[in-house]
């Protein structure tokens, strides 16, 4: 019994002395919450494009649901509605029709970017809509899909992503009770902070594995890759702040070369080109995700939200660090096609935290009736 009781001892001693165990506190794609951020929207009529949308209930009660689009010239819109037990609403993005009357997306802005892509952002409030509140079960997807890319063998084609959730957390940190009020109402703190008013806080930075473009394995072969990024600063308020930070990228191949000196400033919600047919402008050392530089058929890149003096004042402002919340996607051509024959995409993997927040104009806010649109 003694040596039993020794052992165990020196296991605890060493569980204690090694990293501490703690509670799942960040976001991720595969649990339920009580805000949910969809980062990529597309309903660009270049491939004819639309994104679907699904949101569930996986509660027997019912839940007061407040959604904002955001396109990344920074136009945007909100709308609500009451999301009964056990229920899945879904809609289409492009025309709003499905179960909910949702608004167009938002189509004009001033700020750099493509007015047809930006984000979803969902949580759960009071039915007054007035106090953002705990409610963690609450899930989703995103279908983005291209009824006519004109440049692919395939014409039609579609892929799903969940969206990133945030769990509500109490004094302990664990999951908050339902319809509690979480922290102050207008402002969700995303930190994952034990003090219950705050949600899970988000990744420190992304990682993504990838095929680099031009690489070729077993009849696939990558035309070019994007990523589709928004950052955890998040002002919805109609006279909002803008949020800017620099996209800082380091790569590896199968060989554990690292590659490093890629960049790009951007806002708090954009699409970056990776390959050479559709760069971004602004990409520093783009190249770094082509085959001819990396040369192995498979790789890895991590990226961060960093504050930088490199960003020029006009239009980025100060930039600061962000957690990111990421769907990469490529284009791959299969079995030989001349042309792209799919477009694949799904969430990057987060990892590390930091600190976040959501800004939204409540139901008592100046401006808040000019363009709040409630769904049936």
């Amino acid at each position: 019994m003694k040596k039993r009781i020794l052992i165990i001892g020196s296991v605890a001693a060493a569980l204690c002395g090694g990293p501490a165990l703690a509670l799942q506190n960040v976001a991720n794609t595969s649990q339920k919450g009580s805000l949910l951020i969809y980062p990529l929207i597309n309903v660009d009529t270049e491939d004819s494009s639309n994104t679907l949308i699904e949101i569930s209930n996986d509660q027997n009660t019912a839940v007061h649901v407040e959604c904002n689009y955001v396109n990344e010239r920074k136009d945007r819109v909100d709308f609500d509605f009451h999301l009964t037990g056990k229920a899945t609403y879904s809609w289409e993005v492009l025309t709003g029709s499905g179960d909910i009357a949702a608004p167009l997306f938002p189509s004009g802005g001033t700020f750099p970017g493509n007015p047809a892509k930006g984000e979803l952002i969902c949580f759960a409030t009071d039915t007054a809509v007035q106090n953002q509140i705990a409610f963690n079960h609450l899930t989703g997807t995103a279908t983005v899909i291209a009824l006519a890319d004109t440049d692919a063998t395939q014409k039609k084609q579609a892929f799903r992503y969940n969206p990133w959730s945030f769990i509500a957390r109490d004094a302990t940190g664990f999951p908050a009770a339902d319809n509690t009020i979480q922290g102050t109402a207008g402002n969700l703190q995303l930190t994952g902070a034990n003090d219950g008013k705050s949600y899970d806080g988000c990744p420190g930075y992304n990682i993504v594995n990838f095929m680099p473009n031009g690489a070729t394995l077993d009849g696939v072969k990558t035309i070019d890759n994007d990523l589709s990024v928004v950052s955890c600063n998040q002002d919805l308020r109609q006279d909002f702040t803008l949020h800017t930070t620099k996209l800082k990228f380091t790569l590896w191949n199968v060989n554990e070369n690292s590659f490093t000196g890629t960049w790009i400033c951007v806002d708090s919600v954009t699409s970056v080109g990776l390959g050479p047919g559709d760069r971004s402008t602004g990409l520093t050392n783009g190249t770094n995700f082509d085959f001819s530089t990396l040369r192995t058929d498979n790789a890895r890149y991590q990226v961060k939200g960093v504050p930088s003096t490199q960003c020029p004042v006009v239009p980025f402002g100060t930039t600061e660090p962000a957690g990111l919340l990421g769907v990469a996607t490529s284009s791959l051509a299969l079995g030989g096609d001349p042309l792209e024959s799919q477009e694949v995409g799904s969430t990057t993997q987060g990892a590390g935290l930091l600190p976040g927040f959501v800004l939204w104009d409540t139901a008592g806010t100046v401006g808040f009736a000019k363009h709040h649109k409630t769904a049936n």
